[in-house]
C-alpha cells in the first residue's frame, strides 16, 4: 500500500476507510464484547482517527505481529479473544458469528480461519505461505479466536482450523490490485 497517501487502515474502500468496514462487521456480530484496536507507532494517523471517534485502542511498539499481539492480550480481560486484521474489508457480522460459533465448538486454544489456496489464486491473490489442513492446501487469513490466558503463558497452543470458501475471508488488501478486487466485490454485494 506504499502508493497510497494514507495509512493502510485508512485506505478508502468505496469511499469508506477500510478500518470502518472491519469495525462495522465486528461491532455488529453477536458474541463480540468490547472492541480494541491495536495500533503501533507506524500508524499515528490511525491512532488519531480512533481517538477522534472514541474507539478504544491499545498502543503496541510495532515490534512484530506476535510481540504486539502478546502485548495487546495483556491489556484485555476477556477469556477468549477474536483477533481480526484490518485488511479484510469484505468481512460481515454473519461471517464473524460463524467463526465465533465454530471456535466455541472446537475449544482449541487457537482457532484459526483459513482459505483454500485454489480460492486465493482464483481471486488473483498473491500467496507467500500455505499449510495443509484436512488434506487441503490453505492460507491463514489472520482471523482467529484465542484463549488469552493460555496464550500469555507462552506455551504452544492446541490449534484447530476452520476452512472456509467465503470470499470475505479471502480478499485481504495489500496492494492496489487487491483494493480494486475488494471494491468490485463490495459493489457486487451492494
Amino acid at each position: 500500500m506504499r502508493d497510497m497517501p494514507v495509512e493502510k487502515p485508512l485506505v478508502p474502500v468505496l469511499g469508506r476507510p477500510m478500518i470502518d468496514r472491519v469495525l462495522g462487521a465486528v461491532d455488529g456480530a453477536a458474541g463480540v464484547g468490547r472492541v480494541y484496536v491495536s495500533v503501533s507507532p507506524h500508524a499515528p494517523a490511525t491512532q488519531l482517527y480512533l481517538e477522534a471517534r472514541g474507539i478504544a485502542s491499545i498502543s503496541t511498539p510495532g515490534a512484530g505481529y506476535s510481540e504486539d499481539l502478546n502485548l495487546a492480550m495483556s491489556h484485555i480481560s476477556s477469556d477468549r479473544v477474536l483477533v481480526c486484521p484490518v485488511d479484510l474489508p469484505l468481512l460481515t457480522s454473519e461471517g464473524i458469528e460463524t467463526v465465533i460459533a465454530a471456535s466455541a465448538r472446537s475449544g482449541a486454544g487457537s482457532f484459526c480461519v483459513t482459505v483454500p489456496v485454489d480460492l486465493m489464486t482464483s481471486l488473483g491473490m498473491a500467496l507467500t505461505y500455505s499449510l495443509e489442513v484436512g488434506g487441503r492446501k490453505v492460507v491463514l487469513c489472520g482471523v482467529s479466536v484465542v484463549d488469552r490466558m493460555l496464550m500469555l503463558t507462552g506455551r504452544e497452543l492446541e490449534q484447530d482450523y476452520l476452512v472456509t470458501e467465503a470470499e470475505e475471508f479471502a480478499l485481504n488488501v495489500n496492494t492496489l490490485d487487491d483494493l480494486r478486487r475488494a471494491e468490485a466485490a463490495l459493489a457486487r454485494r451492494l
